[in-house]
């Protein structure tokens, strides 16, 4: 081997955690989704990088694992830690920095009993059953009602619309694909309608807007749902 790809090797090896940077970059962009990166070097030789979305993304819990970001992990992985090099391992955390692979939080130990007056100390009692792991608390819902969004009285008056015409035919609507502002300002707007309430379930991508009027109409049986909207709408 030549003292030049000598060079180039320990170069490469150096060189890891901008090209794994490069890389994450080159992959959000591809994804339209802007994001700041912070990457430092860990004393094991790994390479942590945290990825700071500045939109939000459905079914992503900052903070958290995800697919989204196994993903990004795996694809930066294969990219950067070519054949030939030493490995590196560059870990992704969306939101801040991961924690260490492999890393358990140490068990409380209670401190040994103290014999009294020269007797041995009595055996510890046993619990009758094992202690259940707590349940983790469920994020408390937002109420997208309160969010503050610009005046659109084209908006309002199209949910108005459609908030009537659940309440005239009796059919549940549910709407998909809005933002949090949107579904806020759609909330508030059929509040005025009388004879239909508003609700939003789902979590992530999968949340969703429903419509159910005060008096459903059942679907005729044995035939194929029509269109509701009149033919001169």
């Amino acid at each position: 081997m030549t003292d030049s790809q000598v060079v180039v090797a320990v170069e490469s090896v150096d060189d890891r955690r901008a090209q794994a940077v490069a890389v994450l970059e080159q992959l959000l962009r591809g994804m339209d989704v802007p994001a700041a990166l912070d990457a430092k070097d860990l004393p094991d030789g790994s390479v942590s990088i945290a990825v700071t979305p500045s939109v939000e993304l459905p079914g992503v819990a900052l903070g958290r694992r995800s697919p989204l970001g196994d993903a990004l992990q795996y694809l930066v992985n294969k990219m950067v830690n070519k054949p030939g090099l030493e490995r590196r391992w560059i870990a992704v955390g969306l939101g801040g920095h991961p924690g260490p692979r492999g890393s358990k939080l140490p068990r409380a130990q209670a401190p040994a009993a103290q014999p009294i007056n020269g007797a041995a100390p009595a055996p510890a009692a046993r619990s009758a059953a094992p202690a259940r792991p707590s349940t983790p608390a469920r994020p408390v819902e937002m109420d997208e009602r309160r969010l503050v969004t610009d005046d659109d009285p084209v908006f309002d008056a199209a949910a108005r619309a459609l908030a009537e015409r659940c309440a005239s035919s009796g059919r549940v609507y549910a709407v998909v694909t809005l933002a949090p502002a949107e579904r806020g300002r759609l909330l508030k707007a059929v509040d005025g309608v009388p004879g239909v309430t508003a609700h939003a379930e789902g979590d992530g991508r999968l949340r969703r807007l429903v419509l159910t009027p005060e008096r459903l109409v059942p679907m005729p049986r044995q035939r194929f749902p029509v269109d509701d909207v009149p033919d001169d709408d």
